[in-house]
Formats: C-alpha cells, sequence, structure tokens
C-alpha cells in the first residue's frame, strides 16, 4: 500500500473583509516592493489612490503574499507585519567546541487591495 500526502492547498490563509467599507486614500507610498509582477506596500506606505479592502492574508513568506493577490484577484497588497521569530535551537559540535544555531520561521500578514 502506498501512502501519499499532497501539500496542493494555497500556501496562504485568506479571511475576507466584512464590514462597511470606507474611503481609503492616503499619501503616496515612498517604496514600493514588486513581487511576481504584484506591487507590495511595505508598513506605512500607502498607494497614492483610493482602493477597497479585499481581505486579510497571513503566511510565511512575500512570495505567498503575491501568489494570493493573482489567486485572489486583488490589484495589490499592504503589508502589515513582517516578522522573523526564534523557533528553537539546534546544537552543533565539533572538536572541543559546541555552539547554538537559532532556528528561525517568519510570519507575514497583509490586506489585499483592489483599487477603485
Amino acid at each position: 500500500m502506498l501512502l501519499v500526502f499532497c501539500g496542493c492547498g494555497p500556501s496562504y490563509n485568506f479571511s475576507p473583509y466584512y464590514g462597511q467599507q470606507q474611503n481609503w486614500q492616503t499619501s503616496p507610498g515612498g517604496y514600493t516592493k514588486v513581487v511576481d509582477g504584484v506591487t507590495l506596500y511595505p508598513p506605512g506606505q500607502f498607494p497614492n489612490r483610493p482602493y477597497l479592502i479585499m481581505g486579510s492574508v497571513s503566511t510565511d513568506n512575500q512570495e505567498n503574499v503575491a501568489k494570493a493577490v493573482h489567486e485572489q484577484h486583488a490589484d495589490a497588497a499592504l503589508i502589515y507585519t513582517d516578522e522573523t521569530y526564534r523557533t528553537g535551537t539546534v546544537a552543533v559540535a565539533g572538536p572541543g567546541v559546541v555552539w547554538g544555531v537559532p532556528l528561525t520561521g517568519r510570519k507575514v500578514n497583509a490586506q489585499l487591495i483592489k483599487y477603485k
């Protein structure tokens, strides 16, 4: 018997935005990043045109945020947290030497937006 597990599902968690939309229009951002043809606005930077918030996405890298933008038919993403956290330590030993190498994880949260 052969048992195969496939990680074929989305590599991100998407939660649609429910609630009253407002006229989100802010000053232009000074810095943006483009990943796979998708504009990612870092924390504190916003587009200079009106937009609607489609929902929130949570994942482990910015490439998956860009994938979510494509799959959810959004125009861009506003990243509000991008943090690295420690998940543990691996002890590495050599002749007469022992040291620890930190293991880290990453969490990226963003709002997917659609321009008006």
